[in-house]
């Protein structure tokens, strides 16, 4: 073979290989779980990362009121509760926006319509 078409194919598998996610548990935020936890330690809202191409796995991260930082299980009670109360905010936050703007939408127009009298 040509000395031109094996660099060509060698950089192209050197290409395909980077692409690939290798151990995608590497770097993961969470290795362990705490234990179960009263809600009433929780401070502030947890962080939810849902699974990408750097971990797998959906990870909660809470704060607790002594400002540690924990990692729950999403297959636990909490963890489904969290998830749940989430999903229904983020719901709820995507209603009141769509309302908001087709009501910013709407005064727009009126007040480009009295303008254009003038």
């Amino acid at each position: 073979m040509n000395s031109a078409v094996i660099a060509f194919l060698t950089c192209l598998l050197v290409l395909c290989v980077q692409g690939q996610p290798g151990h995608s548990s590497s770097k993961c935020m969470c290795y362990s779980y705490v234990g179960p936890i009263h809600r009433r330690f929780i401070k502030g809202i947890p962080v939810i990362h849902n699974p990408s191409i750097y971990c797998s796995k959906t990870e909660i991260i809470i704060t607790t009121t002594a400002d540690d930082q924990k990692c729950v299980d999403p297959e636990s009670r909490l963890g489904k509760h969290i998830l749940e109360k989430m999903s229904k905010l983020r719901k709820n936050r995507a209603a009141s926006t769509t309302t908001a703007s087709s009501q910013t939408s709407t005064q727009s127009s009126i007040s480009l319509h009295t303008t254009s009298t003038m």
